[in-house]
């Protein structure tokens, strides 16, 4: 068994159907914004191969900042197929962010998740994540047309 994490920086032909079942169900690739995803140098999208077969995934942003901070990572998205959990695959999508996020002048990484979210919680615990304190929400702005928006 082979474990080996590569960054996917452009569109080939089998990167849908190596990535579709490792998406929320109700989520596919799209081929327009796919690659409109990969054409930005501070979005990537990470692909854990476990011998030939794709197992996992991670997508992070890289948030250029105005100060000193320089930029940080957002951890977006980590997913691995259940079949093939626990065999060091997301532990190794969490290393090939953390090294591109220092590649590309990141000072943090950061990621959401929710507090009844035990494995996550593990995961990111294992990995050198630090939690932030109990209080810190999140809030959500829909943008899609004609979502009522603020002022309405």
């Amino acid at each position: 068994m082979t474990l080996r994490i590569e960054r996917i920086t452009s569109v080939y032909e089998a990167l849908p159907a190596q990535l579709n079942p490792l998406l929320d169900e109700g989520d596919a690739w799209d081929a327009e914004q796919g690659q409109r995803y990969l054409a930005s140098p501070d979005n990537a999208l990470f692909l854990a191969f476990i011998d030939a077969v794709a197992v996992g995934f991670a997508t992070a942003h890289r948030l250029q900042r105005f100060d000193r901070r320089k930029a940080e990572v957002l951890l977006y998205e980590i997913g691995v197929d259940e079949a093939w959990q626990r065999r060091g695959a997301a532990r190794a999508l969490i290393q090939a962010v953390l090294d591109w996020g220092r590649q590309t002048g990141a000072d943090t990484l950061w990621v959401l998740t929710e507090d009844d979210n035990a494995a996550a919680m593990a995961l990111y615990a294992a990995t050198g994540g630090t939690a932030d304190p109990p209080g810190t929400t999140l809030f959500a702005y829909p943008l899609a047309q004609g979502d009522g928006g603020a002022g309405a």
